[in-house]
């Protein structure tokens, strides 16, 4: 007995960036001001190869690649994009405590490139927050450092 068959549906294609394969297209950085925090710099490329860069409070240098399937690269530019995360912008404010990153997200699509800068609080908010956290997702090397111990509790 056959009830129904419906054909899939197509899923609407993503609009991958249209740059160079050893172009990067996605990196997170967080240099830390405090000795006793981490930084880290993630860079994705055009090729998918993604690449970590941790540096311990102690001073110790790691760094790890991997190439991210096609599905997972093409979900963090699709939701990048929806999330217009270039229009945020850089802030403008001094830092209010002294071991206080200041993390950069950068992107290239290619069709649309920035850099935007902003203190670890700002980017824990709104739309700065879902955008941090979607290349965070990918990438699992984290995304905002903990606050430093100078700094109240958000």
């Amino acid at each position: 007995m056959l009830l129904s068959c419906k054909p899939a549906e197509p899923k609407p294609e993503v609009a991958l960036p249209k740059v160079e394969p050893d172009t990067v297209v996605v990196s997170w950085s967080v240099i830390s001001r405090s000795a006793g925090r981490r930084s880290t710099h993630v860079v994705l490329e055009a090729s998918r190869e993604l690449v970590t860069t941790t540096r311990s409070p102690d001073g110790t240098m790691m760094t790890v690649s991997r190439t991210v399937s096609e599905e997972a690269y093409a979900k963090l530019i699709e939701k990048l994009r929806a999330l217009d995360c270039c229009s945020l912008p850089s802030t403008a404010k001094d830092r209010a405590y002294p071991g206080e990153a200041k993390p950069q997200l950068e992107i290239n699509f290619g069709d649309s490139r920035c850099e935007i800068e902003q203190w670890d609080r700002e980017w824990r908010e709104g739309r700065a927050q879902a955008c941090g956290f979607a290349f965070a997702r990918l990438h699992g090397s984290g995304f905002v450092p903990d606050p430093p111990v100078d700094e109240p509790a958000p």
